[in-house]
């Protein structure tokens, strides 16, 4: 098992953690000394294995065994799993498994994995260049048959970094899915499409989803969002700055924004909780299914290729 990698330069901090999922652990603003991602607390995970369990609805519980935030890549799934399905995993396999590093210099990593369930290959390189933290990655069908495939990816970015700030982005389609994931700590209106940013809520006003709560309250909430434009941007006003997100829209139309914050309750986090996601992918809604409903489902034909690259920046706010 490999180490985790430090990344750093005069505007940088990165940490991420090739024999965990590649999931990248910390960013840090070293001008403002911000936090970008979320880590969750008083959690030692289990260690990635080349083993991945039960899939479908057993996988959520290996998947909440390995997972301590930060943001790590969705592949060959986004999102909740096929029940009947021995291929599909809560979030996909790659962040279960142990990357192998193929080479590391001092300001970039490179690694790889192989899927087991389906024969896929993913291969990410993490670099700095100033401000900016660069994620390019590679799929492969390593197969003679076609794959299909979902891709995305989950920043869990710390609310309190965030606190008050605005997220910037332009959804063409926006809506609440029902069922709400936790009932009892939803504030948002299931089932109702809105004109972001003003989402209904369950008690009849509505909630500036483009504002980032000021405090840990509680809710657990879900907006699935439709943007053609690969530009997300989010205000951290404490310390007078800004995060900007780029990504390729045409790969990753869909983004799901995602809240925990501290629901009194064991499961998931047993109130741990502090966070939000943007999580742009190649899949609407939260699951596999929905995918397929949308009639969105992708498939990789034999030796098939696909490149993306991210760039993360934080800026003057």
């Amino acid at each position: 098992m490999s180490d985790p990698v430090t990344l750093a330069n005069d505007e940088l901090r990165v940490v991420c953690d090739p024999a965990r999922g590649f999931a990248i652990d910390s960013l840090v603003d070293r001008a403002s000394g911000a936090e970008t991602l979320w880590r969750r607390p008083a959690h030692e995970p289990a260690a990635a294995a080349r083993s991945l369990g039960g899939a479908g609805e057993a996988s959520v519980a290996t998947f909440l065994d390995l997972f301590t935030g930060g943001w790590f890549t969705m592949f060959p799934d986004v999102g909740y799993p096929l029940a009947d399905d021995p291929a599909s995993f809560l979030h996909g396999e790659v962040v279960r498994l142990p990357w192998d590093v193929l080479d590391v210099a001092g300001d970039r990593v490179r690694a790889r994995v192989r899927t087991l369930r389906r024969p896929l290959e993913i291969e990410r390189t993490v670099a700095l260049d100033g401000a900016t933290l660069h994620v390019e990655e590679r799929i492969a069908n390593r197969c003679a048959l076609p794959v299909p495939y979902a891709w995305g990816h989950h920043p869990c970015l710390a609310r309190e970094t965030f606190a008050g700030g605005r997220i910037e982005l332009t959804p063409s389609a926006a809506e609440v899915p029902a069922p709400p994931h936790d009932p009892a700590a939803a504030v948002l209106k299931a089932g109702e499409g809105f004109d972001w940013p003003l989402a209904p809520r369950r008690d009849g006003g509505v909630e500036d989803l483009a504002t980032v709560p000021r405090e840990r309250d509680g809710r657990v909430d879900h907006a699935c969002l439709t943007v053609p434009e690969g530009v997300i941007r989010v205000g951290a006003p404490s310390v007078g700055r800004r995060l900007r997100i780029e990504y390729d829209a045409e790969q990753f139309p869909y983004v799901l924004l995602w809240q925990d914050l501290g629901p009194p309750e064991p499961v998931p986090l047993w109130g741990a909780g502090d966070t939000f996601a943007l999580e742009f992918s190649t899949a609407p809604g939260r699951s596999a299914a929905d995918a397929v409903a949308a009639g969105v489902a992708r498939t990789l034909a034999p030796g098939e290729k696909r490149v993306t690259a991210i760039a993360m920046t934080w800026e003057a706010g």
